[in-house]
């Protein structure tokens, strides 16, 4: 239903006034007296509207009808002026309306919009002195007031009329419910500098779902209580007597609604700290003790802010920035005067040991590789750090980096000083569980041999659990230096615990692969000594959406080996190399593939630095193309771009193909091949070939060649003499054969009955 708190025009159709007349004073002087207004309802007592009744439901429980009449002194209806109808407070109960032509007690009848609004208050224009109108209780329990008043037309002053219209859960109003809200649900220790305060807001309501009346004087209705060990923690609230303090405390509700305080002390344990509010539903009273209790418990998290878990992400729209020579941000896509590089948002999310968000102005660093990498022609090593391996066992506690499977020294050139190794120990990067604590990115110091390298900065303990573990050669490592894109070095965090940066990178590299990290410093809890806290991701330097996929040439010709060039590029026209496109054939006959690699699959090739990859595209055997139809298609696709290819088989010309003879019911017959042929000179098979012979019969008088591009008639006539048979194709130039028709003797035995 709708509601409208505006004056609105109704059609009253039975407007009624009452009133007495004047009297005359010393001296002859006449008072007029005004009319009167008088309010009849079907009842003042209304349910709350839990049901959800719509007001148009007419004898619904939760509506009383109300019939307002207006009469003169003398008793007769006062016509053709206004009334006007409100109701206070809405919240408890709203007015509507008769539905337009329709009928109202008395006659009258009243028009407020369609009979499903509700209203605070409604001007009816009036006819006939009566209206009728509805009051539809609402969702809150309490009292409304209804006024009806007007103008008297003698006197011009205002007569009202008003009904207290009472609106009942019919449950009472003692407790039944108790909920809790802290804000903020996590503190931190007061020595973090942080807030160690959460204000715990409680809401208390009836067995109606009403918030429950205020107290009586003097009283409180609830009681806060810290049921967890929690050291010097405290509740603050306003009790009935003043300011109470302690970890249990009692207050009152001020209209259904109480507050307390919770201060974290700094020998609070970290942790959820369990806090409990208790009602009591007997008297909706606790200074006089508990009987009925009804409680709710809520938990605020207690933590120290220190960084120990750290996520990397960045968003999935806008979020790259193309940059400017005049370093002005433009909204348009291309900006007027692009610099031919990108910047990626990038956010790290830091949380501390109890999941709140570290302390604003935690600082976290960033870091970036992107080579060596295999070219987009290395097979599987295309677009792959060359240095890396899934067998890396960092030493814990110490610098030694190992890799059994290792090529430290020759793979992509070599590692050296100063490159950064990137180490993957999170279960979402394929580490066996127990190893997030080596998730890491420090800096080479020197290669010792192809599989062993020492890094400037130790490797964290792994000992989260309370002891270090070693699971010996099982995490996914990295070895490279950043050269075509940067990131920014810090940051800090912000209320939320995130940290903003931008991953910096040319257009010429888009589709290139990189490796990006947030580090911070956090607390070993065994140790108590320092623990760097990395998250670390592989992405590839991406481009501006939409992305497009262009190949070419299209149409080919079928039934040939023929290349095809598809080409990735995104909203910029910049080439994304690096990218494996994706391809599905599709063929009205015949058979085909891509690379070898059947109808469906990649290309072999990734694109290359112009965004581009070639194909080999393969078929035989397929039909000639029907029409200005395709023989069939290839369609080419990466994410949502995708291009298609059409093959088409076109027919070149028929061909006398030989004639041999056969003897055929005893008929000396004449058996005509005909060879159809495409453009490249492949037999072309499925084409429908015509015969007509004049002076002969060629059996069948269309035919259609198989996939060796042939067909054949059988013609009979008259033995030993010749017809001439025209063969026809559409699209191609007509054959035209002079055939033998064979005589009996031609065959042994005779040919004949």
């Amino acid at each position: 239903m709708k509601f409208f708190g505006k004056t609105l025009g109704l059609m009253l159709a039975g407007l009624a006034l009452a009133g007495c007349g004047g009297g005359g004073g010393d001296g002859g002087t006449f008072i007029p007296q005004s009319g009167t207004i008088t309010l009849t309802a079907s009842t003042t007592t209304l349910p709350l509207n839990t049901a959800g009744y719509d007001p148009a439901q007419r004898g619904a429980p939760t509506q009383a009808e109300v019939t307002a009449i207006w009469r003169n002194p003398d008793g007769s209806l006062v016509t053709g002026h206004d009334i006007s109808v409100s109701i206070s407070p809405i919240t408890v109960a709203a007015i509507s309306c008769l539905a337009a032509g329709s009928g109202g007690a008395g006659g009258g009848g009243a028009t407020c919009g369609t009979t499903s609004d509700l209203y605070g208050q409604v001007t009816i224009a009036g006819t006939n002195g009566q209206a009728t109108f509805f009051v539809n209780s609402r969702l809150t329990a309490g009292t409304a007031n209804l006024v009806v008043s007007a103008i008297d037309p003698t006197t011009l002053r205002t007569v009202s009329a008003s009904v207290a219209f009472t609106v009942t859960s019919g449950v009472g109003t003692n407790p039944a419910t108790v909920a809790l809200v802290p804000d903020p649900p996590g503190v931190y220790l007061p020595s973090s500098g942080g807030s160690s305060n959460s204000v715990i807001t409680a809401t208390v309501r009836d067995g109606g779902a009403q918030l429950v009346p205020d107290p009586a004087s003097g009283t409180d209705n609830l009681r806060y209580e810290i049921l967890s060990e929690a050291g010097n923690a405290l509740l603050t609230a306003a009790s009935a007597s003043g300011s109470a303090s302690g970890t249990s405390v009692t207050t009152h509700t001020v209209h259904g609604v109480a507050t307390a305080s919770f201060q974290a002390g700094d020998s609070t344990p970290q942790g959820p700290i369990q806090i409990r509010a208790t009602a009591d539903r007997a008297d909706n009273n606790v200074s006089n003790g508990i009987q009925d209790p009804v409680s709710f418990t809520t938990s605020v998290i207690v933590s120290d802010g220190k960084l120990y878990s750290i996520t990397i992400t960045s968003p999935d729209t806008n979020a790259i920035l193309v940059n400017t020579v005049s370093d002005q941000v433009s909204a348009d896509i291309p900006p007027p005067d692009p610099d031919a590089t990108y910047s990626l948002t990038v956010s790290a999310l830091g949380t501390d040991r109890q999941g709140n968000p570290v302390l604003p102005g935690t600082p976290i660093r960033f870091g970036s590789i992107d080579e060596p990498v295999g070219t987009f022609n290395a097979g599987v090593d295309a677009n792959r750090f060359l240095i890396a391996g899934g067998d890396g066992n960092p030493q814990e506690g110490g610098t030694l980096f190992t890799a059994p499977g290792g090529h430290f020294r020759t793979a992509g050139g070599g590692a050296g000083p100063g490159d950064a190794l990137v180490v993957f120990g999170k279960t979402q990067h394929g580490a066996p569980q127990g190893n997030e604590d080596l998730e890491s990115a420090l800096t080479v110091a020197r290669v010792n041999s192809e599989t062993s390298l020492n890094t400037s900065s130790p490797f964290n303990n792994n000992d989260t659990t309370g002891t270090s573990v070693d699971y010996g050669n099982v995490l996914d490592y990295i070895v490279g230096r950043s050269q075509h894109g940067n990131i920014t070095a810090s940051a800090t965090t912000n209320n939320l615990g995130v940290a903003h940066a931008t991953l910096n990178y040319t257009v010429s590299t888009l589709g290139h692969i990189v490796a990006m990290w947030a580090q911070g410093d956090g607390i070993d809890r065994v140790t108590q000594g320092a623990r760097r806290v990395t998250d670390a991701v592989e992405l590839v330097y991406p481009g501006v959406a939409p992305a497009t996929l262009v190949a070419f040439p299209s149409p080919i010709p079928g039934n040939t080996v023929t290349p095809v060039t598809v080409c990735f590029r995104d909203a910029l026209n910049s080439p994304i190399q690096g990218v494996h496109i994706g391809f599905q054939m599709q063929l009205g006959g015949g058979t085909g593939n891509i690379d070898g690699n059947g109808t469906s699959g990649t290309l072999d090739n990734a694109t290359g630095p112009d965004g581009c990859a070639d194909a080999i595209v393969t078929t035989s055997g397929m039909p000639v193309s029907s029409g200005a139809g395709a023989a069939g298609s290839i369609t080419f696709s990466v994410g949502g771009a995708t291009a298609q290819v059409d093959i088409i088989v076109q027919l070149a010309f028929l061909s006398n193909g030989g004639v041999g003879r056969i003897c055929t019911n005893s008929a000396p017959t004449a058996v005509v091949t005909v060879k159809a042929f495409t453009t490249t000179g492949a037999p072309a098979a499925g084409v429908s070939i015509t015969a007509v012979c004049s002076g002969g019969t060629a059996t069948p008088g269309t035919s259609v060649t198989g996939q060796n591009g042939s067909a054949t008639f059988n013609v009979t006539g008259t033995p030993d003499s010749t017809t001439t048979c025209t063969f026809t194709a559409q699209g191609v130039a007509p054959l035209t054969l002079t055939v033998l028709i064979p005589g009996a003797d031609d065959f042994s035995p005779p040919c004949g009955p």
